[in-house]
């Protein structure tokens, strides 16, 4: 087995940023987690000196997974999230090592795409964000390719919807996760959307695969330059298609509580990876087996009693 590639996961405590450092091509940092708010650099400043110290000569990544919001928070915490990032890549941008190492920025194909013309969307597409939330997610990127890309290389993968089990059930997010919640707890399902609504669901182990493996490849070049990707399953699926496999994995009907958006929303959000990057290998995961996987998560947690709050 090749030697394993020394990585910091920020934000490894989240849905895709476990999945990585579940990774065996990694060898995991052991940091303190993002203080959200007061003075970011006090921690994580150290934090990054400790992390470079710790790599040596070696090969090394920096995921960046960690983020406090989602699809409709507040401007007011994205202003704080994107602060709280600019902060760090300022100081990471001279102190990382060089070559032999990147960075890898977990961005958001909805929040970029969710006004662009033309689906399916790829890397070719022009981004047009229709909320705050993606916005703030162009705004990383941008940050992260300002400061940090002439020195190390940096990609930058914009992930298609991604489910799994353990997903944070405090977070108004996570389609699959949600419906299936109402359906374990007999309550109805609210949809914020048309049920002709098009997305595209990855498995997160999936998603975490696709991300190594360019982490993998970054370590591997000798000069900085910038990268996106889009980490998606290439296969869209309506919500009403989504709430019927949810019904036949669980053996329940999804009585629904339906509100259409009241701002602008778009339907169709097809995606396709980049032509010539070679996923399909790194795929293993149908979305009917991955609502089964998160349906069965469920299940352990409610007999563990870690879902007591929401019953």
């Amino acid at each position: 087995m090749p030697a394993q590639v020394k990585t910091w996961v920020v934000g490894r405590g989240g849905l895709v940023g476990s999945a990585v450092a579940r990774r065996r091509e990694l060898r995991l940092f052991d940091a303190a987690p993002v203080p959200w708010g007061g003075d970011p650099l006090s921690v994580l400043g150290p934090e990054l000196e400790r992390f470079v110290s710790w790599v040596g000569d070696d090969a090394w990544s920096l995921v960046w997974a960690a983020g406090s919001g989602v699809m409709y928070t507040g401007q007011d915490a994205l202003d704080e999230e994107l602060a709280t990032f600019t902060a760090f890549c300022r100081h990471a941008g001279g102190v990382l090592p060089s070559p032999g190492g990147g960075i890898y920025l977990v961005s958001s194909a909805g929040g970029a795409y969710a006004g662009s013309a033309h689906p399916p969307f790829d890397v070719r597409t022009t981004p047009a964000p229709l909320n705050a939330y993606g916005r703030t997610k162009l705004a990383q990127e941008d940050v992260l390719v300002h400061t940090c890309a002439a020195r190390v290389p940096v990609t930058i993968g914009r992930l298609a919807n991604v489910y799994g089990p353990g997903q944070d059930l405090t977070k108004l997010q996570g389609l699959v996760t949600q419906l299936s919640l109402s359906a374990l707890l007999g309550r109805s399902a609210t949809v914020f959307a048309p049920l002709s609504t098009l997305r595209d669901y990855i498995y997160v182990d999936d998603a975490a695969a696709v991300i190594v493996d360019d982490v993998v490849r970054m370590t591997a070049s000798a000069r900085g330059a910038a990268e996106y990707r889009v980490v998606c399953s290439g296969r869209s699926t309506s919500i009403a298609e989504l709430i019927t496999m949810v019904e036949d994995c669980t053996g329940r009907s999804l009585p629904l509580v339906h509100l259409l958006p009241g701002e602008p929303y778009i339907l169709d959000l097809r995606l396709a990876a980049a032509p010539g990057q070679p996923i399909d290998r790194l795929l293993t995961t149908p979305l009917e087996t991955g609502v089964n996987f998160v349906w069965q998560d469920l299940l352990e947690r409610l007999a563990a009693g870690e879902l007591a709050d929401l019953v």
